[in-house]
């Protein structure tokens, strides 16, 4: 009976030893993979020619990766997402090879200029807030090989961009997932990879666009106002005022639409642009209620609704800009 008992013993014990050794070599056939960390840094040397018209611009950065894994190269792999055009994009290596720091870390600089595109929402222009950036990921390893670590981003102290003013730029780091495999029958889940983004918020100057802005479509109005300040009897002096001010403000809008695309919804800028419409439009109704109004042989009465039009409309024309200019402010 002992005998048996140290049979059952000893059996148990080489199961348990082979699985440990089968355990043992599973995981050194498929050990654990952890990604490759490249830390990124950029410095944001140059900003010119932003084109609303083709949701474009053009920018100088360095961005710098530094990594341990020989067998990568971070820096000839780099794809540019948002590109413009391609084959105008300048990608400068400092080194012709990667250099090896103090730490043993690998090191290389890119020097990038080339235009980027990005679709801007102009909802509230010129009021809008605006965010330039570049794109870029591995092409080379997805995300289980290898991951961005953000260093940040340095603006150049001395940069500036005419007609913006500039907020303070970052770098967002995230995995994307693509939808698709891209025909690959191999892949059994979509491919994922590490992807870095550079963003600088843009921004105009309130105090100056508003003036820029308004001031042409408040000059025209104070000319349209002459519509009810003559008086009532000069009716053909009245109704040209009224339609010179029209044409004066479809030439404004025309030469402000120059500046940007062509979009399927309304601007905040064309939305002042349509209450200058409806100003000059009711101005010339009322100059016709009025005319009739005299030809009755009632000027006085025609008189009382230039009073009260001139106080009414313009007062409505005022705060209704003012509120669109102010949630345009607000909203950006």
């Amino acid at each position: 009976m002992p005998t048996r008992q140290f049979f059952m013993k000893m059996t148990f014990l080489l199961a348990l030893i082979f699985l440990i050794d089968t355990n043992r070599a599973i995981a050194q056939e498929n050990p654990p993979t952890t990604p490759e960390q490249v830390q990124v840094g950029v410095y944001i040397n140059d900003i010119q020619s932003i084109d609303l018209r083709t949701h474009t611009y053009a920018m100088d950065v360095y961005i710098w990766f530094r990594w341990t894994n020989p067998d990568l190269n971070p820096a000839e792999t780099l794809e540019f997402i948002n590109p413009a055009d391609l084959w105008g994009t300048i990608v400068d290596p400092s080194y012709e090879e990667p250099q090896t720091l103090d730490n043993g870390e690998l090191y290389q600089v890119l020097r990038v200029q080339g235009r980027f595109a990005r679709k801007m929402s102009l909802y509230n222009y010129p009021f809008d807030r605006q965010i330039l950036e570049i794109v870029f990921e591995d092409k080379a390893s997805e995300s289980q090989k290898l991951t961005y670590v953000g260093e940040g981003v340095t603006l150049n102290p001395r940069l500036i961009l005419p007609g913006f003013n500039l907020a303070q730029p970052q770098l967002v780091i995230a995995d994307l997932a693509y939808p698709t495999q891209f025909g690959d029958t191999r892949l059994s889940q979509p491919s994922s990879y590490s992807r870095a983004r550079i963003e600088v918020p843009i921004f105009r100057p309130v105090a100056t666009f508003a003036l820029k802005l308004l001031l042409p479509v408040f000059s025209v109005i104070l000319c349209a106002l002459l519509m009810f300040l003559l008086a009532p009897t000069y009716v053909d002096l009245r109704i040209n005022v009224g339609i010179t001010s029209l044409l004066a403000i479809v030439v404004l809008q025309m030469t402000l639409n120059q500046d940007v695309p062509e979009i399927g919804y309304l601007m905040l800028v064309d939305k002042i642009y349509l209450c200058a419409y409806a100003f000059v439009v009711i101005g010339l109704s009322l100059v016709v209620w009025t005319a009739r109004l005299v030809n009755q042989g009632n000027e006085a009465a025609a008189q009382r609704v230039q009073r009260r039009s001139l106080v009414i409309m313009t007062l409505v024309f005022v705060a209704a800009v003012t509120l669109l200019i102010a949630q345009g402010i607000i909203q950006g």
